[in-house]
């Protein structure tokens, strides 16, 4: 069962509710650059009705952003930080799975 979830390429639409595309980023977070973070935040913004998120919040890369607690999103964004922080986490933990399946293969 998890590991349907974690394979379908409607999962994250189905987190981010219907007809929402995607933004152009990489897949794993690991490799997002500081205008991958920017895009990230500006989707969830948007696709959640957040308000915006000041850049100037998030001046790092996916590297950094994989360091940061849920306390630390929240100090940034007290208004959807944890949201913010588990949309990361999920997709962090889907590119370290999806990783881990294909050097297994």
């Amino acid at each position: 069962m998890q590991t349907e979830l974690l394979s379908s390429p409607n999962y994250y639409n189905t987190w981010s509710g219907p007809n929402t595309c995607e933004p152009n980023i990489p897949n794993d977070p690991r490799y997002w650059s500081r205008a991958d973070v920017a895009t990230w935040l500006n989707h969830m913004a948007t696709v959640h009705q957040l308000p915006a998120v000041p850049n100037d919040r998030f001046i790092m890369n996916g590297k950094a952003l994989c360091l940061m607690t849920v306390s630390m999103f929240l100090d940034r964004v007290p208004l959807g930080g944890k949201l913010l922080y588990k949309d990361f986490q999920l997709r962090l933990a889907k590119a370290m799975y999806l990783s881990d399946m294909s050097r297994s293969c």
